[in-house]
């Protein structure tokens, strides 16, 4: 078998080098790509990487579209182009599969200037992305209120919680539920006042469906509780419950979130959560 020739490049920087130059990050000229790619039998290098370059952009500005159908509609079709080749420039994919293409977006609107005028699009494209993990996080059995009225009112106090895979609970400055929730409406039925209505959004699978609602701040602080693994007793000491009322409250909101399967069956020891 002959061997390879040592001055040729390996593999993966020529893929490396292929990906920067699509995305713009390291671009180089026409020239260069002639003394790196065989010419086709019709036409020159350089027409058939415009081709590719147009292809490439299209098929992630579909992904995005498809794990932020909400953000996609506000853009519209010119600016959402835009706005991909934008953040390809800066965030360039980091997996070989098109649906991890937008994992970074949320972030990189923060400092981009759609935002100026839209601020509520950072917040927005981070719930639509954590609906997009929730729809294919692992499926774990749910803990159930049986359960924890099997171990008696002192255990299941002091049972440590975690959440179940493909939750998160999410604080906005902005009401991105109800943004998002206009999707699918025509325009003219679309009446959304964003300023000065802060939220809190839940997400959370259960089976096949992924459900998102606004939740009050108990039922938020129960949740973060769980983020850190805390049991039921360490919330209410945290939180100094000293009238029956209160702490009332604050149990039925955790029944109604274990009965909407939110907290796992099995959990690790009480402590901080892992990240």
């Amino acid at each position: 078998m002959p061997s390879r020739p040592s001055d040729e490049p390996e593999l993966w920087l020529v893929q490396q080098a292929f990906l920067q130059d699509l995305v713009g990050g390291d671009s180089r000229t026409p020239e260069e790509r002639e003394a790196v790619f065989q010419a086709p039998p019709r036409g020159s290098v350089e027409d058939r990487w415009d081709v590719y370059t147009s292809g490439y952009v299209a098929r992630v500005v579909e992904a995005l579209e498809n794990d932020y159908p909400a953000l996609a509609r506000i853009l519209g079709e010119g600016p959402l182009r835009s706005l991909t080749g934008r953040y390809l420039g800066a965030c360039p994919p980091r997996s070989f599969s098109l649906g991890r293409a937008g994992d970074r977006l949320a972030r990189f609107l923060e400092q981009d200037p759609l935002t100026a005028e839209l601020p509520f699009l950072p917040d927005l494209a981070r719930l639509e992305w954590t609906l997009a993990e929730a729809f294919v996080a692992a499926d774990v059995e749910p803990l159930l209120w049986s359960d924890l009225a099997a171990l008696g009112p002192e255990a299941a106090a002091d049972s440590p919680l975690a959440l179940r895979p493909g939750t998160a609970l999410l604080r906005s400055a902005w009401p991105v539920r109800d943004v998002w929730s206009c999707k699918d409406r025509p325009d003219d039925e679309i009446s959304v006042d964003v300023e000065g209505r802060p939220s809190i959004v839940l997400v959370h699978r259960r089976g096949l469906d992924v459900r998102c609602r606004v939740v009050d701040e108990v039922e938020a602080r129960v949740v973060e509780a769980a983020e850190k693994c805390w049991s039921l007793g360490r919330l209410l000491e945290a939180e100094g419950q000293e009238d029956e009322e209160s702490t009332n409250r604050l149990v039925a909101r955790f029944r109604h979130l274990v009965e909407q399967g939110v907290f796992v069956s099995k959990v690790v020891p009480d402590g901080p959560a892992n990240h």
